[in-house]
Formats: structure tokens, sequence, C-alpha cells
């Protein structure tokens, strides 16, 4: 309960504070960019090894701060989301689908505006030490106070449902899309990575 408990602390930081304080003022943004960097970090290879990635662990933290100083905080959630979209993109096997590291042209346009406008000395040091092993499902209930409709009792791609790409540019359609994706994660543990995604309606 403690971990969990960090967790939301850390995202809701994210979200409230760091994100904006480097330029992500617009909220819906902030809380996917947040999404995608708390679950990017309790995926890598010192906590769950959903990916094998360090990028913000303090390893990634201090390498980027050594090549690119003005810019760390900026190449590190790129960098994540980079990571995060190849691990989707190979486990869902199928170019035809909208996972959280990859919602489509639209919205992916909007985030990478918001990555783009990420300035200032400001880090991402809150999430260096969060080396947190998940070992029971429905962590992400709590942590990012979403509720998932249905329980995933498998590993790798699991497909919840089907949705027309264009429906994302409306808000309350993606809310619910980007809501259900971030509760799929939930059934993610370590060494068992889930993946999460809608097909898209042709």
């Amino acid at each position: 309960m403690v971990e969990i408990g960090r967790l939301s602390k850390c995202f809701e930081t994210l979200q409230e504070e760091t994100l904006p304080a480097l330029g992500v003022a617009d909220t819906p943004w902030a809380r996917i960019i947040a999404a995608r960097l708390l679950i990017e970090r309790l995926g890598e290879r010192d906590a769950n090894y959903w990916w094998d990635s360090q990028v913000l662990g303090s390893f990634g933290s201090d390498t980027l701060s050594e090549t690119v100083p003005r810019t760390s905080a900026r190449a590190q959630v790129s960098l994540a989301t980079a990571v995060g979209k190849k691990t989707e993109n190979e486990t869902i096997n199928s170019g035809n689908a909208v996972s959280l590291f990859d919602l489509g042209p639209f919205v992916e346009s909007r985030i990478q505006r918001e990555i783009e406008s990420i300035e200032g000395d400001r880090d991402l040091t809150e999430l260096e030490s969060l080396s947190i092993e998940i070992n029971e499902t429905g962590w992400t209930d709590s942590v990012f106070e979403v509720n998932s409709e249905a329980a995933i009792h498998t590993n790798g791609a699991h497909e919840l449902g089907s949705v027309d790409v264009e429906d994302l540019e409306k808000d309350s359609v993606r809310e619910d899309v980007i809501s259900q994706l971030i509760a799929g994660y939930g059934s993610a543990t370590k060494h068992n990575l889930v993946v999460p995604y809608y097909s898209i309606k042709s």
C-alpha cells in the first residue's frame, strides 16, 4: 500500500508540478505524458523488466544530463515514449491499433507539440528512485484513478475493443480510451508485460 501511495504521489507531481514547470501546461496532454513516464519507469530493467531500458532511472538521467544538459528532460520524455511505442508495436504486431504509447496521428501530433515545448532546468528526478516491483494486478486503479472494465488474465497483447481513430479527436472518447489503456496495464506484473490496445475500425 505504501508503494502504491508513492506511485500515486509521483503521478500527481509529474502531472501537476513537474510537467507544467517544464512547459507542458495543457492538462489532458500532461496526464497522458505523466502516465506514460510512470509506466515506462516501472517497466525498466531495474524494476519490472517489461522493456530493456534505463532511460528514466539514474543511469539514463546522468547520461543525458552529460550529453544534452539543456534538453535532458525533453530527451528523456522522447526516449521513454519511443521505448514504450517500440515495445507495444512489437507485442501487438499490427499496424492497425491504438495503444498507450501510440494513440494515432491526431493525438500523437498534439503530444509531440507538447514534448517539443519542454524547456527549463527542472529534471525528472522523482522517477529515478521508483524501481518498484509490481507483484499484484490492479495497481493502476488506485495510482491513476481508473477502473478497468474487465480483468486481463494473459500476458502479451490484449485487445480491449475497437475504435474509429477519428473519434479520438473527441475529448470524451479519447479520455475513455486512454483510461482503459492505462487500466489495462494494471494486469502487468514483474517480468509479465500486458499491452492493452484497441484495433482501429476500418
